[in-house]
């Protein structure tokens, strides 16, 4: 009998340039969502998860939207960003009303049923073959007209300028890591047809960049925080992680530079 292969390690190291990343696309969805968050019932008294909820950047923006009367659950599997989120959580002041769980995107342990809102936000990118049993499952936690809310990227989308040889090297050689680890990082581009196999109603459907001051270079993003574990597989040498880094502290120094991120998201609604 055939068995549907398990997802490689999440690539991205926590830290506090990390937590800050995450703290910034908060802050940016925020920004740029609300309208879509209010119609998918992102709102005061909702019960809401958060799949993959990382160091609790957004599960704080939650909270904080479905405030005393709600009820908001992070799930996460990796201690480090579960300990984040729930110092988070207790810095906020928000411990009454928010928690976080140990527990995979396919595997949650929640009830079913119960929800009003489960978001997936940047997670589907990481698990490979296992995105459509995460969004089967976040699916299966909605009461009848709840709505999963799914956020990620189209990576070979993203660009910078004024041009940068080097980053954009690392950029794809990125790219081409995740997939060897069997990844998509053009996932995004499937969110809607993963909600319309979990059978939901597709709601709301959007495209955007995100412009973002390269002066965040500097941290590295994602492509820093894979840097590790990309040398320990031997997909690139110290040789490059040092040219890379190089190339990040240029790009950061530009006061004129951006790097444009491309986001997609799409919302399904459960029947009923």
């Amino acid at each position: 009998m055939a068995t549907t292969p398990e997802p490689a390690a999440y690539a991205l190291q926590i830290s506090e340039q990390e937590i800050g990343r995450y703290r910034l696309m908060a802050a940016r969805a925020v920004e740029n969502e609300s309208d879509m968050w209010q119609r998918a019932g992102v709102a005061a008294g909702a019960r809401i998860v958060d799949v993959g909820c990382g160091p609790g950047a957004m599960l704080v923006e939650l909270a904080r939207r479905a405030g005393p009367t709600g009820e908001v659950v992070g799930v996460e599997p990796d201690a480090p960003s579960r300990a984040a989120a729930e110092r988070a959580i207790a810095a906020e002041g928000m411990g009454a009303w928010a928690r976080v769980v140990e527990g995979r995107g396919d595997d949650t342990g929640l009830a079913p049923g119960h929800w009003d809102v489960a978001m997936i936000r940047h997670v589907l990118f990481h698990v490979g073959p296992q995105a459509p049993a995460v969004v089967a499952h976040a699916a299966s936690l909605l009461r009848p007209g709840g709505h999963l809310y799914l956020v990620d990227t189209y990576g070979d989308a993203m660009a910078i300028a004024p041009a940068e040889t080097e980053l954009m090297q690392q950029s794809r050689r990125y790219a081409e890591f995740q997939r060897s680890r069997g990844n998509d990082p053009n996932i995004g581009l499937r969110l809607h047809a993963l909600l319309l196999e979990a059978r939901l109603e597709l709601t709301d459907h959007r495209g955007m960049f995100n412009i973002v001051p390269a002066v965040h270079a500097a941290h590295g993003g994602p492509l820093g925080a894979a840097q590790a574990t990309m040398l320990a597989a031997g997909a690139i040498t110290d040789e490059e992680a040092h040219r890379w880094e190089e190339a990040r502290r240029r790009v950061a120094a530009d006061p004129v530079a951006r790097i444009f991120a491309p986001t997609l998201i799409a919302v399904g609604r459960r029947p009923g």
